[in-house]
């Protein structure tokens, strides 16, 4: 493992209460992300070719130094669509759980049925009576507990990339400087971390409930699943390990152990 790697994964293992080492080791570990703006627009500009494309690999980074969704690559074929109310007959077969109000169905399972001409995306659009199957995204991880943590707490390509949240609030006239915006219950925490380009960057994803609502995130905590990402975690054989909310319920990832079929 690289300097890097080692620093990533105690920072992790803080964060999730025990070292990394501890998890188990037999299941993939995923990221879902929910996020109001796009979750319902993507199925209108959905490409057939990429939700049936293999994407595989460590995370990787299109660049940016913001906690936002567009640095990730996008693993559309094993991101989930969850379908509420009403759903097309054409969607029944594909469903892959269900409960009374919600389906939830991968991407490449829409992508083939979508290429061999049995689901149709207007079957997928609103009308007067249904909604949008909205988007869980998944972006690309390797399957480890590291890679996955990387990708939910955008530190892919760190030390680059890195963000300091905290800075920022200060220099903007937000916040007067020496006061903290980390939730408390993180700040000991936190402060266990040596590299301090890293601590701040983390610190940015802890912070409290006032100022996660304008910037960064609100970290929920070790087993702790954001509402918006609870279909995953129903999912049979899954359980979360983190869970993050964005704004005022705008935006919410998490860390997910699947197995069975869920992996992918």
């Amino acid at each position: 493992m690289s300097h890097w790697d080692d620093l990533l994964g105690h920072a992790f293992g803080l964060l999730l209460g025990r070292p990394l080492a501890e998890f188990d080791t037999a299941g993939t570990y995923a990221v879902f992300h929910y996020d109001d703006e796009t979750a319902g627009e993507a199925i209108e500009d959905l490409d057939p070719g990429e939700l049936v494309a293999d994407v595989n690999g460590r995370s990787g980074d299109l660049g940016g130094d913001w906690l936002h969704p567009d640095r990730w690559m996008p693993d559309l074929a094993r991101s989930a669509f969850v379908a509420t109310q009403v759903r097309p007959a054409a969607l029944q077969p594909l469903i892959t759980a269900t409960t009374d109000e919600r389906a939830v169905v991968w991407g490449r399972d829409i992508g083939r049925a979508l290429k061999a001409g049995s689901l149709s995306l207007d079957e997928l659009s609103p009308d007067g009576y249904r909604r949008y199957p909205h988007l869980l995204l998944r972006p690309r991880t390797d399957g480890s507990l590291l890679d996955a943590m990387r990708a939910a707490t955008w530190t892919m390509s760190a030390p680059d990339g890195l963000s300091d949240i905290g800075d920022s609030l200060v220099r903007h006239g937000y916040v007067e400087p020496g006061v903290s915006v980390v939730d408390p219950r993180w700040e000991s925490t936190l402060d266990q971390i040596g590299d301090d380009a890293l601590r701040r960057h983390l610190r940015g994803l802890c912070l409290d409930a006032r100022w996660a609502r304008m910037t960064g995130a609100y970290y929920l905590g070790p087993g702790d699943c954001p509402g918006d990402l609870q279909p995953i975690a129903d999912l049979p054989g899954s359980s979360v390990i983190a869970g993050w909310e964005f704004g005022e319920g705008q935006g919410a990832t998490a860390v997910v152990l699947l197995s069975g079929p869920s992996a992918g």
